[in-house]
């Protein structure tokens, strides 16, 4: 009989071995592990994603407890106890009893029977001294550490937001990254018109999933209770595509047309390519990953998309024959990612601050790859799902400065829930993570003279 916590620790070792976090690791585990029961899955998903999710807090918890700090432990009793204490901590259904003893009892069948002792010890101290635990202030530092550690994100990053938002607005985007989060679907408007998504949702909740319809977006459900989302009515007919709001509304802001070529260079995961061929007439979908290209390709002929052309291609290439080809250009390019660390845990542990400085760069160097492929009086769509001046506002402010584009505003281009956003008539937005229950993201339109 397979032991649930030694399959988690063992996933939790491999993320430690090398200090780079791997986000296929515990899909693929979960998947080797498939014959397990969904709430022994859901154990083990939980209790990973958590540890990650809470590293640094769980490490301040340990320092704060053991003589024997976590950068010194050995990497086998470090990973032990990080998930006995996420369990102590965070696992209300897990008797703090349980966490100890079966920690214990894994510390001896790996032969580490000398540091039973130890690690049965810092484990009970915690649970019996769990609601002493002395955090940092909030005044101290200017609250970098006390963010750091109470959301378990990295000082530079709490450093930066602070310095460019200020401490509410920072800790309501560190909460929110820890908030459970709903599976976000959109419709297929060619296959769920607006008079049958009442049907539709019906259809799901006689699943069992509980829907919500999302406030901005008319065509987004939120769902909760979904297993996995290839059992939900209407994926194999292409009723629905997994897509946070933030991601559609560059399609909404863009507003394709029956008569227009989209053209989107860095497509993958594709819901921005296949929310436009939704709209416009064709739709050439770009990506440097032919593994990604594929799933594109079939993500589209399971929507029944046929006006959407795949093709495996490095945006830093430039390409003579697209060449004044665009209605519309989407520039989604490859970013920080720190507007959807709340979905990728893994995102705020491999970010450095040479790694953004470097991610701009790279941004620069597709833009002026890319850019002439608009045509003279088309639309380009910079997109990011990161919350970062450098790679937002400044590349936009450095697109209009080097190439011939200006931006347009978009107030009329945004649903009613956002129109008190300031930017708009200077023709972006930034999404803050969870301002209006979205991922953070930014996006730009702007016109080729």
């Amino acid at each position: 009989m397979a032991n649930i916590r030694e399959i988690t620790l063992n996933i939790l070792i491999e993320y430690d071995r090398d200090g780079v976090r791997k986000p296929s690791l515990l899909k693929d585990s979960l998947e080797k592990y498939d014959y397990l029961e969904t709430r022994d899955k859901a154990f083990i998903k939980r209790c990973v994603d958590g540890c990650l999710e809470r590293q640094i807090q769980i490490d301040y918890i340990l320092d704060f407890f053991s003589k024997v700090k976590t950068a010194r432990m050995q990497p086998f009793i470090r990973s032990l106890l990080r998930m006995s204490v996420y369990q102590i901590m965070f696992m209300d259904a897990v008797p703090d009893s349980a966490a100890c003893n079966e920690a214990v009892k894994l510390a001896n069948k790996h032969k580490f029977s000398g540091l039973k002792s130890f690690v049965n010890g810092v484990l009970r101290n915690i649970a019996r001294n769990k609601d002493k635990i002395e955090y940092p202030g909030r005044d101290e530092d200017g609250g970098v550490k006390y963010l750091s550690v109470l959301y378990s994100m990295p000082e530079w990053i709490c450093e930066m937001w602070l310095t460019r938002y200020g401490f509410d607005k920072t800790e309501e985007m560190l909460k929110f990254f820890l908030l459970p989060r709903p599976t976000v679907i959109r419709l297929n408007s060619e296959k769920v018109s607006k008079k049958e998504t009442d049907a539709y949702i019906k259809e799901l909740e006689d699943q069992g999933v509980v829907v919500k319809r999302n406030p901005i977006l008319p065509y987004a459900l939120e769902l909760e209770k979904t297993d996995n989302i290839r059992f939900l009515p209407g994926f194999d007919e292409g009723r629905f595509f997994v897509q946070d709001v933030s991601s559609m509304l560059v399609t909404q802001i863009a507003a394709p047309g029956r008569d227009q070529v989209v053209v989107d260079v860095c497509a993958a995961p594709g819901g921005k390519s296949l929310h436009a061929a939704e709209h416009a007439d064709t739709v050439l979908s770009r990506d440097v990953s032919g593994r990604k290209c594929d799933l594109i390709r079939e993500n589209a002929e399971r929507m029944g998309l046929s006006n959407v052309k795949v093709e495996e291609y490095d945006a830093r290439v430039h390409d003579r024959n697209l060449e004044s080809k665009a209605d519309i250009l989407y520039l989604d390019l490859p970013c920080s990612g720190l507007g959807i660390i709340g979905r990728k845990n893994d995102i705020k542990y491999n970010a450095t601050k040479k790694g953004l400085s470097d991610l701009a760069t790279l941004q620069w160097d597709i833009i002026k790859t890319a850019w002439d492929y608009v045509k003279p009086g088309g639309i380009l769509m910079y997109s990011t799902c990161t919350v970062n001046s450098k790679e937002n506002e400044e590349m936009v402010q450095k697109i209009i400065a080097e190439l011939p584009f200006k931006c347009v505003d978009i107030s009329e281009d945004v649903p009613d829930k956002l129109k008190g956003c300031d930017s708009l008539k200077n023709g972006y937005i930034q999404l803050l993570p969870g301002e209006y229950g979205t991922d953070g993201f930014f996006i730009a339109k702007l016109r080729r003279d």
